[in-house]
């Protein structure tokens, strides 16, 4: 490599570590600012414990009621309800959006933390940074590539970038599977598919996205497409694996949330296969 190849890798190393301490402070003032916005999710708890508690008093439909408060003797609390449902109706709602709002909560600290131990990594690395070492350069280069903050092709890189659309699969019958190769496709292929499709993600594990191209998938489709879930994800050498199907109008990609997390709503069902590697290479579309 020439010394002006070698300044330049250095020069674009450096503006490219620099732009990601940046990305990554925005990305953290943007999850502290969501965890201030979340409520208390105890208060929610509380609203659904006091329905639940005087359910039986309470005569008619109204938009609020004033229960006694009974973490502060002799003060009472309003709690707003819905019209249309009956008070225990509205007591197991708080309850579940004071689940929801404690997960919800939960995420968003932990992608903090994460995003709090990668920034330190990032600091350190630009800190140690030695612009005339051009093995340093080349490595620091690399790492770069491989964390998605430098484009292998401003650099001319020897390695190949991956091609541009995700893996594909015909299940039997031929219904078009795709599933996402890294955190960055998977955030686009569930983003821009469409809202009818079907969407699945193993369950407690990492693991790509996986858009099933069709709004009325056959039992044999979801099966197939679940097997294909369970192999890309951390559970390929499991012998069982749960696979969380839903349609894609159920997610939604938090803001500062880092590239590949998604939440949804409503309700998700679920399968339960075995990863097979022989399935996978027969529904496998050859590149």
């Amino acid at each position: 490599m020439s010394n002006q190849a070698e300044t330049t890798d250095a020069t674009l190393v450096q503006q490219a570590m620099t732009r990601q301490i940046h990305r990554t402070n925005k990305q953290i003032e943007a999850l502290t600012r969501a965890i201030d916005r979340v409520d208390d999710a105890t208060e929610l708890q509380v609203k659904g414990t006091l329905l639940k508690t005087y359910a039986s008093q309470i005569e008619g439909r109204h938009h609020f009621v004033v229960l006694p408060d009974y973490r502060n003797p002799g003060q009472e609390l309003a709690i707003q309800l819905d019209v249309t449902k009956s008070i225990m109706a509205n007591a197991e709602a708080y309850f579940h959006q004071y689940r929801k709002d404690k997960r919800g909560l939960q995420t968003v600290m932990s992608n903090r933390d994460q995003a709090e131990a990668e920034l330190k990594q990032q600091v350190a690395r630009q800190k140690n940074f030695e612009a005339e070492d051009a093995d340093q350069v080349a490595t620091v280069k690399q790492e770069l590539i491989t964390e998605g903050a430098l484009k292998t092709k401003v650099l001319h890189s020897s390695k190949a970038p991956e091609p541009a659309h995700p893996r594909r699969f015909y299940t039997s019958d031929h219904v078009l599977v795709e599933v996402g190769k890294n955190s960055e496709q998977n955030d686009h292929l569930t983003l821009t598919a469409r809202k009818d499709y079907y969407w699945m993600h193993v369950s407690e594990l990492a693991g790509s996205h996986v858009v099933i191209h069709s709004n009325q998938p056959s039992q044999q489709t979801l099966q197939e497409a679940a097997v294909l879930t369970a192999y890309y994800s951390k559970g390929r050498k499991q012998s069982r694996v749960p696979v969380d199907v839903l349609k894609v109008s159920q997610l939604r990609k938090p803001k500062g949330a880092k590239s590949g997390l998604v939440t949804f709503s409503g309700k998700a069902s679920t399968i339960t296969v075995r990863p097979d590697a022989e399935l996978v290479k027969q529904l496998r579309v050859k590149e």
